[in-house]
Parts: C-alpha cells; structure tokens; sequence
C-alpha cells in the first residue's frame, strides 16, 4: 500500500518537470538572460529590482511571468529599449529571434 501510493506522487512530479521545458511562459530574468538583453540573471534580477524594466507598461519584478505577446521596456544607462516577446528561449541560442525590437530611444545624458 505505501509502494503504491508513493508510485502516484512521482508520477505527477516526473509529469511537471517535463512540462517546463515547453512551457508558454518564463520568468522576466531568465528571459532577459537567454535572449541576452542582460548579460546576467543576477543583474537581470538587480535592475529589475531597482524599477528599470516594465512588462506591459508595469514595473515587473524578476520573478514576473513573461509571455509571448508581451511588452518589455529596458532602461539601460544611455538608452530605453521596448521589444516584444516573440518566443521565449530554452537556451540563449538563437537569442534574437525571441524578440521584435519595437524602440529604441538614445539618451545624451544617463538615466540614471
């Protein structure tokens, strides 16, 4: 009785890790990181922390759900980039076809 009642547990956990792989959404660092917009999911993680990336007009943290269809507006020190999440990234190959660059504004001066 105990054998076939673990047996069922594993089941759905065995079932929910593969899921993940083909999942329709991702974290917002992890996909900063694979479509190499940021370099490292801990500075991913930090500026999103700090209020410089909005999903769909909202500041999102690093742990915000990403889809494809969604809006990604990035400050970076110099610049303001907004692209649109085209397909999200098992790994970081193939990064630029993750996403559609909508704008990109230059600033002279840093934003921050």
């Amino acid at each position: 009785m105990h054998g076939s009642r673990n047996s069922g547990s594993n089941i759905s956990l065995r079932s929910s890790r593969t899921d993940r792989g083909t999942s329709d959404r991702l974290r917002l660092d992890l996909f900063l990181k694979r479509s190499r917009l940021i370099k490292r999911r801990t500075l991913a993680a930090t500026i999103c922390d700090n209020g410089y990336v909005k999903v769909n007009g909202r500041e999102a943290p690093p742990g915000k759900t990403v889809r494809v269809g969604d809006q990604v507006e990035i400050r970076y020190p110099r610049e303001r980039v907004t692209i649109e999440v085209t397909r999200l990234p098992v790994r970081a190959q193939k990064a630029q076809e993750c996403y559609l660059t909508l704008s990109v504004d230059r600033q002279e001066e840093d934003l921050y």
